[in-house]
């Protein structure tokens, strides 16, 4: 609970400027405005910020913030829910690019600042790193190709 105490300045602060980064973004690339996609916004970091402090308050260490935030946002728009409709109306006011462009703008600071590690693991690993992130990408593509054809 400690850490949770000392974490959790940062951790809100992170989520409250990834939305500012993202309102920006939604406004600017898909001219949604500010007060329509704010509602939508707030939800994504609310279920982040609840996926965080359960990862640390749940004492089972293998279960990490990033499951706990897909099962938040699995549970609240899934029809089981008594909020799904305004989950699912209100986020879907926000565009996936404009939610991704800070958090991969974030890689890449993160990546950039550790590219002397990265380039002292020599051609091998660029060359397998690049090979698992082109495999990924296909693998995804075919299922979702696949789950397409079987539900789309």
């Amino acid at each position: 609970m400690e850490k949770l105490r000392e974490d959790f300045s940062n951790i809100v602060g992170a989520l409250l400027l990834s939305m500012l980064f993202s309102i920006v973004c939604n406004r600017v690339g898909y001219d949604t405005g500010i007060i329509k996609s704010l509602p939508g916004l707030l939800i994504l970091v609310a279920i982040s910020l609840a996926g965080y402090v359960l990862s640390y308050i749940v004492p089972i260490k293998k279960i990490t913030a990033v499951l706990w935030v897909s099962l938040i946002a699995i549970f609240l728009s899934s029809p089981i829910s008594p909020v799904s409709e305004q989950v699912i109306f209100h986020v879907g006011n926000v565009s996936l690019m404009s939610v991704v462009t800070p958090i991969l703008a974030y890689a890449g600071v993160l990546v950039g600042k550790d590219w002397g590690k990265f380039r002292q693991l020599g051609l091998k690993a660029i060359i397998i790193s690049i090979v698992v992130m082109a495999g990924t990408f296909l693998v995804s593509s075919l299922l979702g190709d696949f789950f397409m054809k079987i539900f789309g």
